[in-house]
């Protein structure tokens, strides 16, 4: 894609935003123990990630880049942070540690993280770079102990200039029409600007909501419905989904876009329209691009995820072609899943009442004790009704009870 492949690798090869640019780099240069991290506040496209990044190549830092808005909570941002502030690189380089995506950091679930943030980074011992796509009041407290500096939409003309650079290096035509529809329908945004171009001369008529993100169910059905492999790609190439690495913990929303995870259970739960050759085929593509995400973690070497798109794109094609796989959040099909959740429901209710009553947590009493209650309720043919209006509780719970003992299988002494 246009956007990875261009992607500045020097300050001075980007657009916009010069007095922005220079004042990151006077920032940087004259940097001393101490110094206020710099937050940079901009609508998304308009440079900010891209900046940071030719920052630490061009002047030798080793980068340490972190999406705050996947690490809410106090404790996980102190287990991730304090080592950063307190060790070296191991490649014997000044290390630079970016915050992106700082307002996406949500009030409500936090749990203390932007006050801790707050309050661990008035004296940083490393340049310290934040980004936020806007200014509000979320991060007002965080803002005071930065400098901020705004980034703004890059202006049309200077759109049209980099899309005919880009053009000319491609070897490629857009009419004159064309090309200030891009500029236009992009609002600013470099990314939309050269996905929208790239979709154009495709063949498609793309729009920056066409170009931007796609949800992680529909990136998989679009891939798996797609009548060639460059559709399907593009669909990879547009989606919010990510490849993460399960060891540096997960939240529910990251589980819920992990790319590796939302191909393997989408393939498994589709078991009987795909033969053994070709689910096996599949799960070996997805097993190679999983250790591939993985060395890259452990080795932060990231330049390698660049290439799991098409791993994945030409791996799976062929095996997955006409075999009508859908979506599915879980590694199951339904008839089974389907149950399993239903009874996980019904043994909340159970475990509330019972856990509360033994004055112990749900899992404790789930794990340790509701086995060895149904057993003695076995033996000694204890009725679940009665013994839930006995023991004032709800009457489900005794209901859930019965299924339980039921499932339990009689043994007749010989």
């Amino acid at each position: 894609m246009w956007a990875r492949e261009y992607r500045p690798k020097k300050v001075e090869d980007m657009i916009g935003n010069e007095d922005a640019r220079l004042a990151v780099v006077k920032w940087l240069t004259h940097w001393i123990n101490g110094s206020k991290p710099l937050l940079l506040i901009g609508p998304p496209g308009t440079g900010k990630t891209s900046l940071v990044h030719a920052l630490a190549q061009q002047f030798n830092y080793d980068l340490i880049e972190m999406n705050a808005s996947d690490t809410r909570a106090r404790d996980d941002l102190e287990k991730r942070i304090i080592p950063i502030l307190n060790n070296t690189s191991i490649f014997r380089k000044p290390m630079l540690l970016f915050l992106d995506e700082i307002d996406g950091i949500s009030s409500r679930h936090d749990t203390g993280g932007l006050e801790y943030l707050t309050k661990i980074l008035k004296e940083p011992t490393i340049p310290v770079i934040i980004a936020a796509n806007s200014k509000n009041t979320k991060i007002k407290e965080l803002a005071k102990v930065c400098r901020p500096i705004e980034y703004k939409i890059i202006p049309p003309r200077l759109l049209l200039l980099f899309l005919e650079h880009i053009l000319r290096i491609e070897n490629k035509k857009l009419s004159l029409e064309e090309k200030i529809s891009v500029a236009s329908d992009c609002r600013g945004d470099i990314r939309s600007l050269l996905n929208i171009a790239q979709s154009r001369l495709a063949g498609y008529n793309a729009t920056k909501g066409d170009t931007t993100e796609i949800d992680i169910g529909n990136t998989i059905n679009g891939y798996f419905s797609s009548g060639s492999v460059e559709k399907g790609k593009s669909f990879l190439s547009r989606t919010n989904g990510m490849y993460a690495d399960p060891r540096f913990g997960m939240s529910t929303e990251e589980r819920r876009r992990d790319l590796i995870n939302a191909f393997f259970s989408s393939i498994v739960s589709s078991s009987r329209q795909v033969d053994k050759k070709s689910m096996a085929a599949l799960l070996d593509v997805l097993s190679q691009v999983d250790m591939i995400v993985g060395r890259a973690g452990r080795h932060r070497h990231w330049s390698l995820l660049k290439y799991l798109n098409d791993m994945i794109s030409y791996g799976l094609y062929e095996y997955s072609h006409n075999k009508g796989i859908k979506y599915s959040q879980y590694g199951m099909i339904w008839p089974v899943m389907g149950p399993i959740l239903a009874r996980g429901q019904s043994m909340k209710i159970v475990l509330s009442s019972l856990a509360q009553k033994a004055h112990l947590s749900r899992s404790t009493f789930g794990a340790d004790y509701l086995p060895y209650l149904i057993k003695i309720m076995i033996d000694n043919k204890v009725d679940p009704i009665e013994f839930a209006l006995i023991s004032n509780i709800d009457e489900k719970v005794g209901e859930v009870l019965a299924k339980e003992m039921g499932r339990i299988p009689i043994r007749k002494n010989t």
